[in-house]
């Protein structure tokens, strides 16, 4: 019998997992190869697993004694140790996606969101990583925020795969979408294949509902909006890809083996107990999309998921309850570039955080007298 994470691809959605750590990808039993024997088909890191691996397990602690007499800096650390935990993640998978779907077999790694303002800089760290891990199904994560659209264009106009983070809404979907496609036009003009490089855009849900709810409790009333801005927005963002990735344009570069930018619907943990613990998943069911799952909702799914095509149902439905939204007095507008903001902070924060427990397991590593 096919798994809920199998199910999903039948309905033509890859799930991915966003966990990646040294142990949880070689234990065979309970880590990436048993979630692969399940049906998940891809994988995102996660700065907090990372951090939380370093300080309490020993997965790590031989690489480190070994970087200790070669390198000083705790960045330089991470990014040996994120290259080899990427390097082995995309080797297992692309073996498990062999001859599977276009979204299948993908490894995504952020940025360090330091340079997130500077595209120049953004572009050059991101071809840094994909020479460092050189493997032909690393996804780079990017900053779709302002000042990430030209990087997210240079970078794909380069060869390399982009995964566009933090898009709150349809617009910002647009500009993400187009931004790809003239990386696409110039790759091709250059006399390279469009057909050679892949993108998604990360869509998180949970936080454009717990921005709402918490703005729609403190004004009262409207109980029916309560946990409902996510999927409609997402339902929305859908609608603008198939929008985008059509017309002329689009069908001259597709000839030339140019794929779409394809949705990932993220941060998909329910937070409000009072709801199904799997209902961002189970609402957006559809072809060409990714659900980039927690562990935990990921063990929940194959517990008890439902599956069944539901992404491209109730669109109308889904603009009535945006404007409804609005009408109560909150924006969606000014929700997204809030949280685009705050995604960038955290991002920063979570990787300052990796950063600390090196340099905490360094000295706790390090020889007599080198530290």
């Amino acid at each position: 019998m096919r798994t809920a994470l199998q199910q999903l691809t039948d309905h033509g959605q890859s799930p991915w997992i966003h966990y990646l750590t040294r142990d949880w990808i070689q234990d065979g039993q309970r880590g990436l190869p048993r979630l692969i024997r399940c049906g998940i088909t891809g994988a995102v890191a996660n700065p907090a697993s990372l951090a939380t691996a370093l300080a309490h397990t020993s997965a790590y602690d031989e690489q480190i004694r070994t970087l200790i007499p070669l390198l000083d800096d705790a960045e330089d650390f991470r990014r040996q140790l994120v290259r080899v935990d990427a390097q082995q993640a995309c080797d297992l998978l692309l073996e498990a996606a062999a001859g599977d779907g276009a979204l299948d077999g993908w490894v995504g790694l952020d940025l360090d969101p330091r340079s997130a303002d500077d595209p120049g800089a953004t572009v050059a760290q991101a071809q840094r990583l994909a020479t460092a891990v050189g493997r032909p199904n690393l996804l780079i994560g990017i900053s779709a925020a302002e000042a990430g659209l030209s990087a997210i264009e240079e970078a794909t106009a380069r060869g390399l795969s982009v995964m566009a983070t933090s898009v709150y809404s349809p617009g910002r979907f647009r500009e993400t979408a187009i931004a790809y496609r003239r990386g696409l036009a110039r790759l091709l003009e250059a006399g390279g294949d469009p057909g050679s490089v892949s993108s998604v855009a990360a869509v998180p849900l949970s936080a454009l509902d717990e921005k709402a709810d918490l703005r729609l409790r403190s004004m009262g009333g409207h109980p029916e909006l309560i946990g409902t801005l996510g999927i409609a927005t997402a339902k929305l963002i859908r609608a603008e890809c198939l929008s985008v990735f059509s017309g002329d344009t689009w069908i001259r570069l597709a000839a030339h083996g140019a794929t779409p930018q394809h949705c990932l619907w993220s941060s998909l943990t329910v937070t409000d107990g009072r709801q199904r613990d799997v209902r961002y998943v189970e609402e957006l069911i559809g072809p060409d999309t990714v659900a980039l799952l927690s562990p935990y909702t990921a063990e929940a799914f194959l517990a008890g998921g439902r599956v069944e095509a539901t992404l491209d149902d109730q669109i109308l439905s889904a603009r009535r309850t945006v404007a409804a939204h609005v009408k109560a007095g909150i924006s969606p507008k000014l929700i997204a570039a809030a949280l685009e903001r705050e995604s960038v902070r955290r991002g920063a924060e979570a990787f300052g955080d990796v950063r600390s427990v090196i340099d905490d397991k360094r000295a706790l590593l390090a020889p007599a007298g080198r530290w």
